[in-house]
């Protein structure tokens, strides 16, 4: 039997257009895919003949033609102004406030020590960090390979969810980087699926922090990572489709139990080519159904 997605689609939204200067024209409107939320991913369709479309007056690249794909950090907060140039030349315009979001915080006390790493441990650290940076340029400076972002994103193992998005801990005063994305505990070796189609750019470990490690390009700067793996059944530059297998849960790197981390990002063009800015997107909102706010 086929293995079949266990959650659904993003769910389509459609927001208003406003002319500027004009009545709202309910028959020209932007259409999105998505939740305009912190760790949303929000895709864009412009109305036919539509160009230059901007976010808060910086252009935004296509994703295909008409539609641009538009990511939301954790900490991001007030209104979304999206604008395009109309067919006709008109210009057009809305804000969408961005819903608020809470997340897990856990207040702990201040640690007594804090271990300095080794010299060794660092270089190594540093020679992994490039190789991820590496892989991910490549998807950056090769968007249209594949057109995976398009969706529908289902689960890549069944389990128990130990970790969300953007929860954190705070020692003190110190506060840990957040928790990007989502922890999936299973039993070792069950076999982890890509959740979209994708091209595979990294396939490599044990890596210290993430053990085994794969990384999938979904197009259009849309990026996902499958860590802590017991074993890795894909490389490099392999093409993949929804539910074909990744590798197998385990718990290598840095982990204290079997599981998948499963994380998500959109990335973009930065000021050299191999240069980039990454958005850590929530990988549950493209599963679960979305309210618009």
């Amino acid at each position: 039997m086929p293995w079949r997605p266990p959650l659904g689609p993003w769910q389509a939204t459609t927001a208003l257009v406003l002319l500027a200067g004009s009545p709202a024209r309910a028959d020209q409107p932007f259409q999105t895919k998505g939740v305009f939320t912190p760790g949303g991913l929000v895709a864009v369709t412009l109305p036919s003949g539509a160009r230059d479309f901007q976010v808060n007056g910086v252009p935004v690249p296509e994703a295909a033609a008409g539609v641009h794909l538009l990511g939301f950090g954790r900490d991001e907060t007030g209104t979304v102004r999206l604008s395009a140039r109309a067919a006709d030349g008109t210009r057009l315009a809305t804000a969408i406030p961005l819903a608020p979001r809470s997340f897990r915080i856990e207040r702990l006390p201040a640690l007594g020590t804090t271990d300095t790493p080794a010299p060794e441990w660092v270089a190594r650290r540093e020679r992994e960090i490039a190789r991820t940076v590496l892989a991910k340029a490549v998807a950056v400076a090769r968007p249209t390979d594949a057109a995976g972002w398009q969706g529908p994103f289902v689960l890549p193992v069944a389990g128990r969810i130990t970790g969300v998005y953007g929860s954190q801990r705070i020692f003190g005063t110190l506060a840990r980087n957040p928790h990007w994305g989502l922890d999936i505990a299973a039993p070792r070796g069950t076999l982890v699926r890509a959740p979209a189609p994708g091209i595979v750019r990294l396939a490599d470990g044990p890596f210290l922090i993430e053990g085994n490690l794969v990384l999938l390009d979904h197009g259009a700067g849309l990026v996902s990572l499958y860590a802590h793996l017991d074993d890795i059944r894909v490389r490099p530059g392999d093409t993949l489709e929804a539910g074909d297998p990744v590798g197998t849960v385990g718990t290598t790197g840095r982990s204290t139990g079997p599981h998948l981390h499963w994380g998500l990002s959109l990335l973009r063009p930065a000021a050299t080519a191999t240069a980039y800015r990454e958005i850590r997107l929530d990988p549950a909102l493209l599963l679960e159904p979305a309210v618009q706010p």
